[in-house]
């Protein structure tokens, strides 16, 4: 395939994750995938169902301009530069509960899984979401280091699924980056 020229609708698509599981964690430094179809690292547990509001990526970026004597701008520097995600990991299970509330504050042992809140809650981990595009064309997202900065509210309602959004911070990691995205092309072939 040549690149496009045209309009293509093959690269118009909403998104959803695998069937049977499309998001997953690990612990800072695992061995993170450089591709869509490299098998993840044993590492990698998968965290169960993001709620119907999905994955929310947010890019927040600060802008100075830099105006000349006429008041036009010249140019324009980004000071301050944020990336984060909001989800809500469905399923109540020690995984998931390490994620919102930190690793050494989960236990489960005895039947019990047991959840500590305290101010130690902010882990790096690094997440990997195995995505899928129209016509079956896969997205692998890849954050090598996030990190849970807020908690929304829990409601304790038979209407409402019993869980809290959480807001993840991207660090950035050795190479300056926040974030990878793997996309299936269509306009090259596999190697």
């Amino acid at each position: 395939m040549a690149e496009s020229t045209t309009n293509n609708q093959a690269n118009v698509s909403a998104a959803k994750g695998v069937k049977g599981g499309y998001i997953f964690s690990a612990p800072e430094g695992s061995k993170l995938p450089t591709d869509i179809k490299t098998k993840l690292d044993p590492a990698f547990k998968c965290l169960g169902f993001i709620s119907e509001d999905g994955y929310v990526e947010t890019v927040d970026e600060d802008a100075d301009d830099i105006n000349d004597m006429n008041g036009d701008v010249m140019d324009s520097t980004n000071s301050n530069r944020v990336e984060s995600a909001q989800l809500t990991l469905a399923e109540i299970k020690a995984e998931t509960l390490k994620r919102q509330y930190g690793n050494a504050n989960v236990t489960d042992a005895n039947g019990i899984i047991t959840v500590k809140h305290n101010a130690d809650s902010h882990d790096v981990f690094a997440y990997v979401l195995e995505l899928v595009l129209k016509n079956g064309r896969r997205w692998r997202k890849v954050v090598p280091r996030g990190k849970s900065s807020e908690l929304d509210d829990l409601t304790i309602a038979s209407s409402e699924l019993c869980q809290r959004a959480l807001t993840m911070k991207y660090l950035t990691d050795e190479q300056g980056n926040t974030c990878y995205d793997y996309f299936e092309s269509t306009e090259t072939q596999a190697a």
